[in-house]
């Protein structure tokens, strides 16, 4: 069994360009311990590294809308997502053939925990590629910053991303629980929000795939979460 797969390739649902969407850690998940061993997925444009698509500001059609972009420049990121590391690493691999087309194969999910876009937005891949891989999946983790812009059944897969009391609510009335990065210091908003419990601030209680609280609406929690901004870009927030 390969430990990797592509689940999707073709044009970005944001901006209609090249994008592949890979699975990785079907044999092993991740040794994130904040996330635990997780299946990760990555959306990458198909025909460009992802350090030049920062740069040149082609991220667009796998983050489209997102403010942690920072500038289209690469610079002013807040995205606590290492570049060089996993999105890179995994690039490369796609270019060197590594990974096979397993467009349809929902049983290599079956039982295991997904992370919808470890880097890249869930909403940049076609819908019916999410719903085939999560529908044998233990549970999932997913955000998206295009729930303005995209049909409603999505909120019943990812947490509508908020970077203001404004949009949280506006995601609110759109029926789409959110995932809100706030400002270090600037905690939950009470009766709407909790404190991610793998959060440093929440003492690290629990990991992703024990809490499962990022599912969208098919969670079992009603309220949503609040983190405080992370990364190497955490001081970019505010």
């Amino acid at each position: 069994m390969t430990n990797g797969v592509i689940f999707y390739q073709g044009p970005s649902m944001i901006d209609g360009k090249p994008i592949v969407a890979i699975a990785v850690g079907l044999k092993q998940g991740s040794t994130n311990t904040k996330t635990g061993a997780m299946i990760q997925t990555y959306i990458l444009r198909a025909d460009k590294a992802p350090t030049e698509a920062v740069r040149d500001g082609s991220d667009e059609s796998i983050c489209g809308s997102c403010v942690h972009r920072g500038d289209g420049t690469g610079k002013q990121r807040s995205c606590y997502v290492t570049l060089i590391h996993g999105p890179q690493n995994v690039w490369r691999a796609f270019q060197n053939g590594r990974y096979p087309m397993r467009s349809w194969q929902s049983e290599l999910f079956r039982d295991r925990m997904v992370r919808m876009g470890t880097y890249g937005d869930p909403a940049a891949v076609p819908i019916a590629y999410w719903r085939n891989m999560l529908k044998h999946a233990k549970g999932w983790t997913g955000y998206t910053h295009q729930w303005k812009n995209i049909h409603w059944r999505w909120r019943e897969l990812v947490m509508a991303s908020a970077d203001t009391v404004e949009e949280m609510a506006h995601a609110h009335v759109r029926g789409f629980r959110t995932f809100r990065v706030t400002p270090v210091g600037e905690g939950p908003l009470k009766c709407l929000e909790f404190n991610s419990p793998a959060s440093h601030e929440a003492g690290q209680k629990l990991n992703c795939i024990d809490c499962m609280a990022c599912m969208g609406t098919s969670a079992p929690h009603k309220a949503s979460v609040q983190i405080a901004a992370h990364g190497a870009g955490r001081n970019h927030v505010g």
